[in-house]
């Protein structure tokens, strides 16, 4: 039988390991600064499981490269952190962040392994997706204990089973008569009210101790991006008379001393708007009603501009590492 690992590395593996190893290389960055700041005594283990688990990956990621004969990129360093600056977030938004960066993980990683053929690079992938639901349950059981859990919203449900037998079921918005919202578009409303709450945290946080006003002002204009989209959810919710998820800590300290590079901050959120895209799209796919359909068309193209300004902020700087790509062999020819 054919050594699945001999195979040569196909784009999909490629392509997933080195974002891998990019995001990895940014969250022991952060990761690090967490740990250095930490108080709450319940917060530091997991912090630094999830800090052992981006270690640990990044030896797979570079044993797999290196014998492929690949290079590996050049991520984040330690020159992208500043480990004598106050803490810039408080330990709630730590357990916050955390179960963010496990979701994310869970899907983007199960994303990939839906392309992967080697055998070795397939059980790296599972075992990605197995530490990011094993991380998503020990902070959730955290978060549970402290009470700062942000739950989905508890409603009543119609108790007989019945069939759609009208077009109106799409309809929704201010021209015409809405139907209640069906519980995966709860769900989708919920994920992504949460999404833009703890993100919106970050970026503020950011914006408020970037060294460069442009990517400051890029942040802050990423928070009313933020604060509009909560805005337009939680209309929904009020109108269906469903409790608003909401958190009671500020999440962000008064410190004006940057922890990370604007380099790493800003990549950072230029990823994290990538990813609230796929969260928009997912919703999009799951919600019947036309005003929730129109609102997640809106937020994809509003985010993707968004995202593409922070790319151009990155590529005029000398920030964005160029991802694999193909041979042009036009280029190759010497005369």
């Amino acid at each position: 039988m054919e050594d699945k690992t001999k195979i040569r590395l196909a784009a999909p593996e490629v392509s997933g390991l080195w974002q891998m190893y990019n995001d990895d290389t940014l969250a022991i960055c952060v990761l690090k600064h967490f740990l250095n700041t930490v108080e709450d005594e319940e917060v530091h283990p997991l912090i630094q499981h999830a800090l052992d688990v981006s270690n640990g990956r990044l030896l797979v990621i570079t044993n797999i490269l290196n014998q492929e004969g690949l290079p590996l990129p050049q991520g984040f360093t330690d020159n992208d952190i500043n480990m004598s600056t106050p803490k810039l977030f408080t330990d709630t938004f730590y357990l916050k962040y955390l179960i963010n960066m496990a979701e994310i993980g869970m899907g983007a990683y199960t994303l990939v392994l839906s392309h992967v053929t080697r055998s070795d690079v397939r059980d790296f992938f599972s075992k990605a997706i197995a530490e990011s639901v094993e991380l998503y349950n020990k902070v959730a059981d955290i978060l549970v204990q402290q009470g700062t859990f942000i739950r989905g919203p508890r409603v009543e449900f119609t108790k007989k089973t019945d069939f759609i037998d009208k077009q109106s079921f799409f309809s929704g918005g201010w021209l015409s008569q809405s139907r209640p919202l069906i519980a995966r578009e709860i769900t989708s409303v919920f994920a992504s009210l949460r999404f833009n709450i703890i993100g919106g945290a970050l970026i503020t946080g950011f914006g408020q101790v970037a060294e460069s006003k442009k990517v400051s002002e890029y942040f802050f204009r990423g928070r009313e991006l933020a604060d509009k989209k909560i805005n337009a959810l939680s209309a929904i919710y009020n109108k269906e008379n469903i409790p608003i998820p909401s958190s009671s800590d500020s999440f962000v300290t008064d410190s004006t001393v940057a922890p990370f590079s604007d380099k790493l901050m800003l990549y950072h959120i230029v990823i994290l708007h990538g990813a609230s895209m796929g969260q928009d799209g997912l919703a999009l796919s799951t919600s019947m009603r036309h005003d929730l359909q129109a609102l997640y068309t809106n937020s994809i193209a509003e985010t993707g501009k968004y995202a593409e300004n922070g790319l151009d902020i990155l590529i005029r700087n000398q920030w964005m590492e160029q991802p694999p790509q193909l041979i042009d062999h036009k280029e190759l020819v010497r005369f």
